[in-house]
C-alpha cells in the first residue's frame, strides 16, 4: 500500500480526462455525456507529465450512477484505460462525484436541499426535480455548465428553488454509498487494482464537499430531512424537546418551524451583538452551523470508511475551506477536528488561493496547511492559469491568468515554495485543457520536480517566528461578514507574506502540538471564540513575545458570552463608535485599561497593509529576509525563496555561508545578502550549498 509520506513527495497532475455532466446525463447514443469524447489531447498531457517525473496522476473518474439502480461503467472504464495507456509506471487517484443522479431525487424529494423560500412539502418539491427550478450545479450559471467544452449546454441554471441531496440526509449517504462499493468492487476487479493507490470523495457543488448556494449566497437548507436532522439534534444537545425550545427561545417547535438561519439574519452585522450572535435568541443560528458541519462531516466519513474497509488505500477528500471563503461556517466546514482525527481519512485538499494569484504577489491557500499537515496531508490543487489558458483580453484583467510564459513559470516555483515550506503535497490543475502544453513549461515541471527531491530530502522544520491564530469556532458565533474574515484574516496573511517575515498559520485547537518559543509575534486574527485552555496559553505568554488580538477578541467561551472575559484577557476596552464607515461591521474605539501589558495590543481597523506588519515584526525583533515590504517570501530551515513584484530587493540570509539559487543554478559563496535581479517579477529560491 501507498502512503501519505509517498503522497507528500509525489507531485500529482490532474486533467480534464473522463470530465462528464454532473448530474449524469446521457447523450445522444444513450452513452454518459462527456464534454471531450476525443480523449487522446488528455492522454498526451498525462504522458507529458509522467515523462516531467510526474508518476501519480488524477482526474473525476465517472460514477456510473445513472439512476436509481441503474448503473453504466462505459465512460468509467474509457477513462481509466486512457490514464493506464499513458505508460507503466502512472498511479491513479480517482476523484468520485456521489451526488445524487436526477431519478433519485424525483423518488426521494425529502431527501433534498431546499432554498428559503422554496416548497416545504414532499409533492411539491417533487414537481420542481428536473425543471429549470431545480439547481444542478450549487451556483448561478446562465450558460450552463462550467468548462463544458465541446458541449454547449442548453440549460441556464439560474434561480432554482430547490438543489439536490441535502448534505445530511442519511438515505443519500445509503444509496450513494451503495453506489460506491459496486464502482470499487469493479475497480478493484480490474487489471489495474494494484496502480490504483487511492480515492477522492467529492459531492456538493464541484464535488468540493461544499454546501449548495454558497458562492451566491442563496441559502438553505429547508427540506424536509434536514430540517428533521437538525431538530433531532437540538434534542439531543439540550436533552429534550422541552429544552430545545427553552434554548432555542421558541414557544413552539416541530419539524415545520425548526430555525434555519436565513441570508437576511446571517448578515445582520449592523452591532456587534448582531455581529457576534451575542442574544440568546440567536442560539439557535450558532447550533445550525455547528450541526450542518458535523453532518457533513458525517457524510465524508461515511464514505471514506467505506473506501478503507473495502481497501485500505488512501482517501481524501476536499474539506477546511476557512481561510479564503467569508462564509466558512454555511459552507459547513467547521469540523475539522473531526476528520483530522478520523482514522478514515489520509489526506485534505482544496484550491489554492483564487485571490493574489498572479506573479508579484503573494499566493496563498484556502486552508489551515499546517494544521492539516500536523495531522494528516494537505494536497494543493494548483489551479494557476498559465498564459495558455488567455482567451481573451479580459482573462489577463481577472487577475487569474498569467500574461505570459515568464509570468507563468514565476508563479509555478512560488506555489511549491509555499507547499514546500508548509510541508504540503500538490497537484498542477489543467482546468482548460492545455495550460501546461509547452515544452517550456513541462521543462519547468521537471525541474520542480527534482526541487521538490532536493529540499524533501531534509526534514521539515519552520524557520517562522511569526504566528498567525485563529479558532473556527468563532466562525458559527459571527454572522457573516466580508470584512471580518477577510480584512482579518485572508488578506492579513496575504500582506504578512509581502512583509519579508516569515508566519505560520494555524488554529487555536492546535496550541498543544507546536513550538510557541520560536514566535516573537503572536496575531490573534480571528479569535471571537476563545476557551480556556487557549486563554492561558496567552496570558501566559512572556513579554519579550508581542500579542495583537485584531478587532473582538474572546467574546465568546465554553461559559457563554461575555465582553468582560475579552477585556480581562486583551486589557482593552472596546467600545462602538456609532458611525458609518465603509466596513460591513462596526467601527470600534480602543481604551487601554489599567493592567495593560505593554507587549499586548488590539487593531481595530481590518486590512492592515503589509508596510504596517513590517513595522511590527520589527519591533518584535523578528527576522526580515528582505530589505522592504512588497516581495513575497517563503521558506523553512532547509531554503528561503523570494520573489518581487517589481523593483529588486536585497535578500538577507540566515546565516553566511555558500548559497546556491536553484531556479538558475548559480551559486553564491560566503555571502549572508544577494541582490535580486533588476527583471520584473524576477526571484530566487536559495539553498545551502
Amino acid at each position: 500500500m501507498y502512503s501519505v509520506e509517498f503522497l507528500k513527495n509525489n507531485p500529482i497532475f490532474w486533467s480534464r480526462l473522463g470530465f462528464a455532466y454532473d448530474p449524469p446525463l446521457y447523450n445522444e447514443r444513450g452513452k454518459p455525456l462527456v464534454f471531450s469524447e476525443d480523449f487522446s489531447p488528455f492522454v498526451g498531457y498525462h504522458k507529458d507529465f509522467l515523462n516531467a517525473g510526474i508518476k501519480v496522476h488524477t482526474s473525476i473518474l465517472h460514477l456510473g450512477w445513472m439512476d436509481v439502480d441503474e448503473y453504466d461503467y462505459s465512460l468509467t472504464d474509457r477513462t481509466v484505460e486512457a490514464v493506464f495507456s499513458t505508460g507503466e509506471n502512472v498511479l491513479y487517484i480517482p476523484r468520485i462525484k456521489l451526488n445524487a443522479p436526477i431519478g433519485w431525487c424525483r423518488e426521494n424529494p425529502a431527501e433534498l436541499f431546499v432554498y428559503h423560500g422554496g416548497p416545504r412539502d414532499e409533492e411539491s418539491i417533487r414537481a420542481l426535480v428536473g425543471t429549470e427550478k431545480q439547481d444542478y450545479f450549487g451556483y448561478e450559471a446562465p450558460d450552463g455548465y462550467y468548462r463544458s467544452g465541446e458541449y454547449v449546454d442548453p440549460r441556464p441554471n439560474v434561480g432554482g428553488l430547490i438543489a439536490r441531496q441535502s448534505l445530511s440526509s442519511e438515505k443519500w449517504r445509503r444509496d450513494a454509498g451503495v453506489a460506491l462499493l459496486k464502482l470499487i468492487e469493479h475497480l478493484e476487479s480490474s487489471e489495474y487494482a494494484d496502480r490504483i493507490i487511492g480515492y477522492h470523495i467529492a459531492y456538493g457543488i464541484s464535488g468540493e464537499s461544499v454546501t449548495w448556494g454558497r458562492i451566491d449566497k442563496r441559502y438553505g437548507d429547508e427540506g424536509i430531512s434536514n430540517r428533521r436532522a437538525f431538530l433531532d439534534y437540538g434534542i439531543r444537545k439540550y436533552g429534550s424537546l422541552e429544552s430545545c425550545r427553552s434554548a432555542w427561545h421558541l414557544d413552539t417547535l416541530d419539524e415545520q418551524t425548526v430555525p434555519i438561519p436565513t441570508l437576511e439574519q446571517r448578515l445582520d452585522t449592523k452591532t456587534t451583538d448582531s455581529l457576534f450572535r451575542s442574544k440568546p435568541e440567536l442560539r439557535s443560528e450558532i447550533d445550525y452551523d455547528v450541526f450542518a458541519s458535523e453532518a457533513n462531516a458525517d457524510s465524508l466519513e461515511y464514505f471514506a470508511r467505506l473506501i478503507k474497509e473495502k481497501t485500505s488505500k488512501l482517501v481524501g477528500a476536499f474539506y477546511g475551506y476557512l481561510l479564503f471563503i467569508s462564509n466558512p461556517a454555511y459552507s459547513a466546514h467547521l469540523a475539522l477536528d473531526r476528520l483530522l482525527d478520523s482514522p478514515y481519512i489520509d489526506f485534505l485538499a482544496a484550491p489554492k488561493s483564487y485571490s493574489r494569484c498572479l506573479a508579484g504577489e503573494s499566493g496563498g491557500e484556502l486552508c489551515p496547511a499546517q494544521s492539516i499537515n500536523l495531522k494528516k496531508l494537505f494536497v494543493d490543487e494548483l489551479d494557476n492559469r498559465t498564459f495558455l489558458a488567455v482567451e481573451n483580453a479580459e482573462d489577463i484583467k481577472s487577475g487569474f491568468v498569467s500574461a505570459d510564459i515568464r509570468d507563468s513559470l514565476t508563479v509555478m516555483w512560488r506555489e511549491v515554495a509555499k507547499d514546500l515550506s508548509h510541508n504540503s503535497g500538490f497537484w498542477w490543475m489543467d482546468l482548460g485543457g492545455g495550460w501546461f502544453n509547452d515544452s517550456r513549461i513541462m521543462n519547468e515541471v521537471s525541474r520542480l520536480v527534482e526541487v521538490s527531491k532536493t529540499v524533501r530530502e531534509k526534514p521539515y522544520e519552520s524557520a517562522s517566528d511569526v504566528l498567525i491564530l485563529f479558532d473556527e469556532r468563532s466562525f458559527a458565533h459571527s454572522n457573516e461578514s466580508t470584512d471580518l474574515h477577510r480584512g482579518f484574516l485572508r488578506e492579513l496573511i496575504g500582506e504578512m507574506t509581502l512583509t519579508g517575515a516569515l508566519a505560520d498559520v494555524y488554529r487555536a485547537a492546535d496550541l498543544g502540538d507546536i513550538d510557541l518559543s520560536r514566535y516573537r509575534l503572536i496575531i490573534l486574527a480571528q479569535n471571537a471564540y476563545m476557551d480556556k485552555s487557549t486563554e492561558k496559553i496567552i496570558t501566559s505568554l512572556p513579554d519579550s513575545v508581542t500579542v495583537r488580538f485584531l478587532y473582538r477578541t474572546a467574546l465568546w467561551g465554553e461559559d457563554g458570552y461575555s465582553t468582560d472575559r475579552s477585556e480581562r484577557i486583551t486589557g482593552y476596552t472596546l467600545t462602538e463608535t456609532g458611525r458609518k464607515t465603509e466596513y460591513d461591521l462596526p467601527e470600534l474605539s480602543a481604551t487601554k485599561n489599567i493592567h495593560y501589558r505593554p507587549s499586548f495590543g488590539v487593531m481595530t481597523e481590518p486590512y492592515p497593509k503589509a508596510s504596517e506588519l513590517r513595522s511590527l515584526a520589527a519591533s518584535s525583533g523578528c527576522k526580515l529576509y528582505t530589505d522592504g515590504a512588497g516581495s513575497a517570501v517563503y521558506g523553512d530551515k532547509r531554503f528561503i525563496s523570494v520573489f518581487t513584484n517589481d523593483a529588486p530587493t536585497t535578500v538577507n540570509l540566515p546565516e553566511r555561508g555558500n548559497w546556491r539559487d536553484l531556479k538558475r543554478g548559480e551559486l553564491y559563496l560566503n555571502t549572508d545578502r544577494i541582490v535580486t535581479s533588476k527583471e520584473r517579477h524576477s526571484m530566487l529560491f536559495l539553498v545551502r550549498e
